[in-house]
């Protein structure tokens, strides 16, 4: 009964397998669109001290401010914070995810403050398959060049 009403989501990181939280809301919900109509009517009661069809345009922009944060916040929730994968960029263009790993987890392995935590969970392929799968055309595997 109280998932409901909780923000975020637990879940793993399709890549590391690192427990992290995801924001369950992408767009905007039935409260946003009563806080923005709150905002624009308190706005337009500051400016003009009476009703004043103008109200709308404040309420519009309201909408657009608070769907942008609502989709920002989201956006950045879903790419994990420890290897860099990102599973949205991945569904549009693979290379460029594992390029974007392989840059993080360069930088991870370069930085002092790395050097004592627990090392990552990362994806292993046997030699057989990683040749198997590089053969096939599948591209650069992550994995094996770390």
């Amino acid at each position: 009964m109280f998932s409901l009403f909780k923000s975020k989501h637990n879940c793993y990181c399709a890549f590391c397998k690192t427990p992290r939280n995801i924001y369950r809301k992408k767009n905007i919900g039935v409260m946003n669109i009563i806080a923005a109509a709150m905002a624009s009517i308190v706005v337009m009661f500051a400016i003009w001290q009476e009703y004043d069809p103008r109200v709308m345009i404040a309420f519009v922009v309201c909408l657009a401010i608070s769907e942008v944060f609502v989709q920002i916040r989201w956006r950045l929730s879903v790419v994990c914070r420890t290897c860099g994968f990102d599973p949205i960029l991945y569904v549009k263009d693979p290379t460029a995810a594992a390029d974007k790993v392989k840059v993080q987890l360069d930088v991870r392995k370069q930085d002092p403050k790395y050097l004592l935590t627990k090392p990552l969970n990362l994806p292993t392929i046997t030699p057989k398959k990683a040749e198997a799968l590089e053969n096939k055309g599948k591209g650069k595997l992550v994995s094996r060049s770390i």
